[in-house]
This record gives C-alpha cells, structure tokens and sequence, in this order.
C-alpha cells in the first residue's frame, strides 16, 4: 500500500484523483499531517516569520502558514502510524527541505526528487522555480542550490489564484529552459497555464512523484 500524507488535513480529492489517474488499482490511504488537530488548534501553529513555514489547507477550507520545524513531528508521527499498518511506501506530499524520516518504510521526499530530475536533465539550463508564498523562497533556492542548481524564483499562489501572469513575464525574460513547481498544491490545469505563460516546459510534482512512487511500489511488489 501507499500511504499519502498531506500537511494539513485529509481528504485532499485533488491528490488523491492524480493517483487514481496514474496509479490506478494500487491500493492507498491519504491522511493529513493535521488531522490529530482542529482548525483552530491548527491555527495556532502558524508563524509566517518562523523557519520555512509551509502552506497547509484546513479543512475548513483556510491556509495555514506552519514552519517546517514545528510541523515536522506531526508529519512523522503519520509516517510512524503508516509504518505500524504495514505501508511499505509513504509519499510527503510537500516540495519543503525536510530531513530524511528514520523510517521501517521508504518515504518520498518531492524536494529531493525534484532537483535530482532538474539537475539530472538540465545540468546547464537556465532554471525558473514556482514557490505558493514569499516567505518560502529564500529557504526554496537554498535548498536548490545545495541541491547544485542556481534558480530564479517567482511566487504563484494556487490557492489564492495570483501570480500567474507576474511568472510568466518574469520566466521569458530570463529565456527559462524549465520551470520546476516547487509546491504540491498545483494541479495540472495550473501547469498548463504557467507553461503558456512561461513559454517553456514547466514540471509538475504531483504527477511526477506519483509516478516515481508507482514505479518503487510495482518494483517491490
């Protein structure tokens, strides 16, 4: 089985139709990194100023904005569940720096794999990174570039529906080569219109990690 595990709370219908699109039959479960907490308990964690806050969606439809410090023990708390219900492999469905999980399971970790793809097929190019708000990008081109890639950001949000018009400029005047999404909150309709905007291959890691991990869980089966 797979196991999903989003940084706020679950269900998430936009995830979980990406896997049944490319992963279809696989048998998987999707919780929320939150769900232990309520909305308003949620709420208290956020810290805008604090470490690379990352943006999770309530239930209640609402953003939070949690440091990756602070909502990394809950993560791993789901992880460690996952684990104990016999989940082989766990996919992180966030793009933030987070440390490798010491884990009895395999655990995807999209900001890992998406660099290693961009550097792996564009060692030389001119690359374009999409982060949800400003206070996650100084932490997300760190993380590039210890990855060994120099980029170029600009903040989209595809909750709020902005930025989309401001990349698109700020990506053909650099003649981008690839724009990576550095966020698992865009679906592929947002893709598509960064990609007309951009005036470039833009990838995408909600499919692209989705199939990576079918890939590792039809290897293990």
């Amino acid at each position: 089985m797979i196991g999903l595990i989003t940084l706020g709370h679950s269900p998430r219908p936009d995830h979980e139709e990406v896997y049944d699109v490319i992963a279809p039959g696989v048998p998987r479960t999707l919780v929320g990194a939150l769900d232990v907490l309520s909305c308003d308990e949620a709420r208290n964690l956020e810290d805008q100023q604090g470490i690379s806050p990352l943006v999770c969606l309530l239930s209640d439809k609402t953003t939070v904005e949690i440091p990756l410090p602070v909502l990394f023990p809950y993560i791993e708390h789901q992880v460690e569940i996952l684990a104990a219900a016999g989940t082989r492999l766990a996919v992180v469905l966030c793009c933030g720096g987070f440390p490798v999980f010491n884990a009895p399971l395999n655990v995807l970790l999209p900001g890992l794999i998406m660099p290693a793809l961009v550097r792996a097929t564009y060692p030389q190019g001119k690359i374009g990174i999409i982060v949800p708000n400003q206070a996650q990008e100084s932490a997300a081109i760190q993380h590039w570039k210890e990855s060994g890639l120099e980029v170029t950001s600009a903040v989209v949000s595809p909750y709020e529906g902005i930025g989309f018009n401001q990349a698109g400029e700020r990506f053909r005047r650099l003649n981008a080569d690839l724009v990576a999404i550095d966020c698992m909150g865009f679906k592929e309709e947002h893709r598509d219109r960064l990609k007309d905007l951009c005036g470039c291959p833009v990838l995408l890691p909600t499919t692209t990690v989705a199939r990576v991990a079918l890939e590792m869980y039809e290897s293990s089966v």
